[in-house]
């Protein structure tokens, strides 16, 4: 039977997975780093270790993401909109609406009952509009960004951020610390405009359920509530 390798080169983390009888043998994540090219190579090596294999073994190899171009064994490259909804539509079928929090945009993607994207939204290129703004916000409060979920949970009362620049939010963020708001107030406020982007960019494509969210971003908890109040 053949094997079969998937690379997705993000703009935060570089994956790769190795598949045979469409069953997941091995993977590997990292950073993606400032050189796109050496996480592609490395994310492949050490994942191809994992299945006890090499590049001789891989019958087609794709690429995906930011820096699919830096995928020198890739057979193939596809867009990271039409990766992420046969993924998606593998794992769950009834999936028709996906959520994209990435580190570079956030995307939403309507999906055919065959996996197919129908139709997409993406947000404008800015950080504000994607998982990169919760990061540069954990970097100004001080905190680990897998600690920005839970605590966003604790917010009382959440601050408001009146721009859709990651700079200004930036700013405003520095302000919001001057003001002696609470970090778990601010951070909710981040994600009330993050759901906000994202509640727009749904608005555009149509929802329909069942929906996922993916990417960075659903890994946090705050987050995925703030969208679920927005969507009601």
């Amino acid at each position: 039977m053949a094997w079969f390798l998937g690379v997705d080169v993000g703009s935060v983390t570089t994956k790769a997975v190795v598949t045979k009888d469409n069953e997941l043998v091995a993977y590997q994540t990292m950073p993606s780093g400032s050189n796109y090219k050496i996480a592609a190579e490395r994310v492949v090596t050490e994942a191809l270790a994992k299945a006890g294999l090499s590049s001789e073994d891989i019958a087609y190899a794709v690429a995906t993401g930011y820096g699919a171009n830096n995928v020198d064994i890739a057979s193939q490259q596809v867009t990271d909109i039409s990766c992420c909804a046969r993924g998606v539509s593998r794992l769950f079928p009834s999936v028709r609406t996906i959520i994209e929090v990435g580190g570079q945009a956030s995307k939403v993607i309507r999906v055919s009952s065959e996996g197919r994207a129908i139709n997409f939204a993406v947000s404008e290129r800015c950080a504000a509009g994607s998982g990169r703004f919760l990061q540069i916000i954990a970097r100004v409060l001080q905190i680990d960004i897998k600690d920005v979920g839970p605590l966003s949970l604790k917010a009382e009362n959440p601050a408001t951020f009146t721009t859709g620049c990651a700079v200004f939010g930036e700013s405003e963020a520095v302000s919001r610390v001057a003001e002696g708001a609470a970090k778990e107030d601010i951070l909710a406020g981040v994600h009330n405009a993050l759901a906000a982007k994202i509640s727009n960019l749904i608005d555009q494509v149509g929802l329909e359920e069942d929906c996922a969210i993916t990417g960075g971003g659903a890994l946090d908890v705050g987050l995925i509530m703030r969208v679920e109040e927005k969507l009601g």
